[in-house]
């Protein structure tokens, strides 16, 4: 195989990765990004085009793909290798050099940033073959359209982030809105509880779980069951949206010699990992104080690539 060698190699091209292939590319770093999905962008190109984002300064609220696109704007006025299609298999190293096996090529790097987010994201199901059949049919585990959900009556199940932010973003297109939560309380934003409250739309309910989905072709309606009171109740839904996590997907990093926090990778405060010149940033890393959040991930992927730079210097 042919090896091509760089300054830097980042692991991953969501978000954060984006922003630190911006940010090499402000240090003139020669640098080589690989991606295993066939487009850069990460979850949110991938999963969430037209999530409405929150937490990123300077806007108040962006898409997912708008985001993306301006990271690319901004990543592209260097020149760099970007190879999509193109998953990271193995981590190894050779003399003063790491190697990164992948599908096609071997690369090689001087330094190497991993910002793989949670790995290969699963939106997380209920495997309930009575529930997962409407798959395509009303029931929805990813959003691409939000015009999917004009005019119609959806719940979205599930109490995170994710789920308050699809619940804010249908709103304003759906009849209604329901929003259920197995457990006490919901577990998303302040904020976003707060301005989901005052939507005439919108009703929240916690301690209620999905029971069954209705219908033969399509969605018709939905049973939901109080959890403490066994209470069933029907719900006049053609639209359900599961929003209840992702399945971490980083099993690989186990066999690279990275020293790990349950899925995570463990940094330091330079974002260095365990691994001389293998630094890390973004939902993959874990440290105290870690917060997940996309503007998080862009201080971690700063402060890594100016950990790489120095590293560089000194080597």
């Amino acid at each position: 195989m042919e090896t091509n060698i760089a300054d830097v190699l980042i692991i991953g091209g969501g978000p954060v990765g984006l922003y630190g292939l911006y940010l090499t590319g402000l240090h003139h770093l020669n640098t080589i990004m690989i991606e295993r999905l066939p487009q850069l962008g990460g979850q949110l190109e991938h999963l969430y085009p037209e999530k409405p984002i929150y937490d990123v300064g300077g806007f108040p609220q962006i898409s997912g793909h708008d985001l993306i696109t301006r990271l690319l704007e901004q990543a592209n006025q260097y020149p760099h290798q970007v190879y999509t299609e193109t998953p990271a298999l193995g981590l190894r190293r050779q003399g003063t050099l790491w190697e990164i096996e992948t599908n096609r090529d071997i690369f090689a790097a001087k330094s190497v940033i991993i910002t793989a987010g949670i790995g290969e994201f699963l939106p997380r199901r209920f495997n309930n073959p009575a529930i997962d059949r409407f798959e395509g049919q009303g029931l929805y585990y990813t959003v691409r359209h939000l015009e999917d959900f004009r005019n119609h009556n959806v719940l979205i199940v599930g109490g995170g982030d994710s789920a308050a932010d699809w619940a804010m973003a249908v709103a304003p297109l759906a009849d209604k809105v329901w929003m259920i939560h197995r457990r006490d309380q919901f577990q998303c934003h302040v904020d976003s509880l707060s301005k989901l409250s005052h939507l005439p739309n919108v009703t929240l309910l916690t301690h209620q779980e999905l029971l069954s989905v209705e219908g033969q072709d399509r969605i018709e309606g939905a049973q939901i069951r109080h959890n403490q009171s066994q209470i069933v109740t029907h719900l006049e839904v053609d639209r359900i949206i599961i929003a209840i996590g992702l399945i971490p997907g980083t099993g690989i990093f186990r066999n690279w010699g990275l020293e790990l926090s349950g899925n995570e990778i463990a940094v330091n405060s330079a974002m260095h990992t365990n691994l001389a010149g293998v630094f890390a940033a973004g939902d993959i890393v874990s440290y105290p104080g870690k917060v997940k959040l996309i503007s998080a991930g862009f201080g971690e992927v700063a402060t890594a690539v100016e950990s790489a730079r120095r590293y560089l210097l000194s080597h």
